[in-house]
C-alpha cells in the first residue's frame, strides 16, 4: 500500500509498506510541498500523484519512476489545475480534472505520453473520474450531481462512446480534489458516502488476524 505523511509543515512524505506489515515502510519521494491522491500505474512502474491547487503552478499532475528518476516528472502541468489523476486499468490511458474552461471538466490523455492527444470527456463540468475495472467505461461525478459513465474505445483508436446518467448522486458526500466512491469489481455496483452526521459509528477490532486467518483457508 501507499500512503502519505506530513513530517513538517508544507512537505509530505510518500511511502510504500506491505499489506502485511511484513517489511519496514520504504520512503518513495520526499517533496517540500503538499502532495495528493498518489497511486501506482498497474505495472508498478510509475507513482503518480497531484500537488497542492495552492503551489506554483495551481496544482499539477506529476510522476516518479523510482529508482530511475531524481526529481518529479511532469505528467499534466500547464498554468490551469489539475487534479484528481486516474489511470486506466492498462495503464495507457490518464483521465483527470482541469479548470482549463473556467469550470472543472473531465479530460483523457495517453499515458506517459500525455502530449499525444487530448480528449474531452464531460460538458457542463465534472469532477471525480474513476475506471471501471474492465477500462470499458469511465464514471465521473456531473455538475448536476449525477454520476455518469461514458463508454470508451481504444481499439483501434481512442474515441468515446454513449454517455449515460446512471442515477443521481447529490445526497452522496463530493470533493473536487479526489473521488469520494468506489466501483465495485463487476462494475455495476458502487461504495458512496451518504453526506450528513453518522447516526451510529461501528468500530471492528482485530480485523488484521481476521483477514490473516481468511486468506490462509
Amino acid at each position: 500500500m501507499t500512503f502519505s505523511s506530513a513530517p513538517a509543515t508544507g512537505a509530505t512524505d510518500l511511502w510504500t509498506e506491505r499489506a502485511d506489515g511484513g517489511a519496514p515502510a520504504v520512503m518513495q519521494l520526499h517533496e517540500k510541498r503538499n502532495l495528493y491522491n498518489a497511486g501506482w500505474s498497474p505495472d508498478g512502474k510509475w507513482l503518480i500523484f497531484q500537488t497542492d491547487i495552492g503551489s506554483p503552478g495551481s496544482g499539477d499532475i506529476l510522476a516518479i519512476r523510482p529508482g530511475i528518476d531524481t526529481a518529479p516528472v511532469p505528467v499534466v502541468a500547464t498554468t490551469f489545475t489539475e487534479m484528481s489523476p486516474a489511470l486506466s486499468p492498462n495503464g495507457r490511458w490518464l483521465a483527470y480534472i482541469s479548470n482549463q474552461t473556467g469550470e472543472d471538466e473531465i479530460y483523457v490523455v495517453p499515458f506517459p505520453n500525455t502530449g499525444a492527444g487530448k480528449w474531452a470527456i464531460s460538458a457542463g463540468g465534472g469532477t471525480e473520474p474513476l475506471w471501471s475495472h474492465r477500462g470499458g467505461e469511465l464514471f465521473y461525478r456531473a455538475a448536476s450531481g449525477n454520476l455518469v459513465a461514458v463508454a470508451i474505445n481504444t481499439n483501434p483508436r481512442f474515441s468515446l462512446g454513449r454517455s449515460a446518467a446512471l442515477f443521481p448522486a447529490a445526497g452522496f458526500t463530493s470533493l473536487r480534489f479526489g473521488p469520494q466512491y468506489a466501483v465495485a469489481p463487476d462494475d455495476r455496483r458502487f461504495l458512496m458516502i451518504r453526506a450528513g452526521t453518522p447516526d451510529k459509528l461501528i468500530v471492528v477490532e482485530n480485523w488484521f488476524e481476521e483477514l490473516r486467518a481468511k486468506s490462509r483457508k
